[in-house]
This record gives C-alpha cells, structure tokens and sequence, in this order.
C-alpha cells in the first residue's frame, strides 16, 4: 500500500481550486443558455397574445356566420360553420397548452437561475476549503519541522495552537462545503421535476 503524504494532499487542495474555477466557468455557460430559455418564453407569449387576438376575429366572424347560415338565401352553409367553429375550438386548445409550456420554461429558468447561484457558492466554498486545507497541511509541517529541530517548548506550543486553530477552521469551510452540496443536490431534484413538467406540457400540445 503507497505511503501517503503532504504532498498527496496539497496535490488534492490544487485539484479543489482547479474544479472551483470550472464549476464557475460552467455556471456562466448556463446563465447564457437560461437566457436564452427566458427569451423563448417572451416570444411564445408574444406570439400567444397574437393567437389570442386571432381567435377573439374568428369567434366573431363564427357568430356572423352561424346568423348567416340560418338564412336559406345566403352562401353561409352548415359546412362552413363547421369548419370555422374547429378552428376556433382547436386555437383555444393550443392557446392554452402553450401557456402550460411557457409557464413551465420559466418556472424552470427561475430554479435553473438559482441553481447557477448555488454552484457559484458550492465553488466558493470549495476554493476556501481547499485554501485551509493546504494551511493546515503547511502548518502542520512547520511544526513537524520545529519539532525535529528541537525548538524550544514555547514556540513549539505556539505552533500547535496554531495548528489547531487552521485545523478548527478546516472543519468550519468543510462543513459549509457539506451544506452547499446538499443545497444543490435538493435543487437538482426540484430542477429534474421541472424538466418532466416541461415535457409533459409539450405532449399536451401534440
């Protein structure tokens, strides 16, 4: 079994800043592509609203219709009623399976927002833990060095005070890096529910 040293663990501190900084990078892609998902739902809104005023002409030209068709002598038949009334009863489905998409892109957006937050804290905390962990390895050296340099029982307390101190702080960045983990793995699961209610609102408007 390989001995494991210091180094071992200053290497493991180096690795935490190095995916600290990625985790930021990706954050930042993500808030782009969140962008783009809170502009789609503008859009579809828009075009909604559009659909909407639509129906509102071609329930009124319906009712003109359906008046028209009662009269023998007019070119309104029953066919055409018919046609007219499907279309409008098929833009009121859309109209409204559209709303349960766009209500679902930004509630998921909304959450996505947070959890891009979350990941930037979850970074945060990693960069401080893997700060005081390389402290508590290099001062842990220091006094292994004061030791086998026979220094002087003052000083060498001094050290492990010390010593314990950046350990006491260790444990503290240890444990907010435990919660922000946890915080994100909490948002994941409401962000994967998001993404079912998404799917689901684009079955409905099949």
């Amino acid at each position: 079994m390989p001995i494991i040293t210091h180094e071992d663990e200053l290497i493991l501190s180096k690795l935490e800043k190095e995916l600290a900084s990625k985790l930021k990078k990706l954050a930042k892609n993500q808030k782009n592509v969140v962008k783009v998902q809170k502009k789609l739902a503008e859009n579809l809104s828009t075009m909604n609203i559009s659909r909407q005023s639509l129906n509102r002409t071609m329930r009124d030209l319906l009712k003109q219709m359906q008046t028209l068709s009662r009269e023998h002598a007019s070119n309104v038949k029953d066919e055409d009623v018919k046609i007219f009334e499907d279309m409008v009863n098929e833009n009121d489905v859309y109209v409204e399976a559209n709303d349960k998409y766009i209500n679902a892109i930004k509630d998921l957006a909304v959450k996505q927002d947070y959890l891009i937050n979350l990941e930037n804290e979850f970074a945060e905390a990693l960069e401080e833990e893997a700060n005081k962990r390389a402290a508590v390895i290099k001062k842990g050296l220091s006094v292994e060095n004061a030791k086998n340099k026979m220094v002087e029982g003052d000083k060498l307390n001094q050290l492990d005070v010390e010593l314990n101190d950046a350990q006491r702080e260790f444990d503290r960045a240890r444990d907010i890096l435990l919660k922000k983990i946890n915080q994100l793995n909490e948002v994941k699961t409401e962000i994967n529910e998001l993404w079912l209610k998404l799917k689901n609102s684009i079955k409905e408007m099949g």
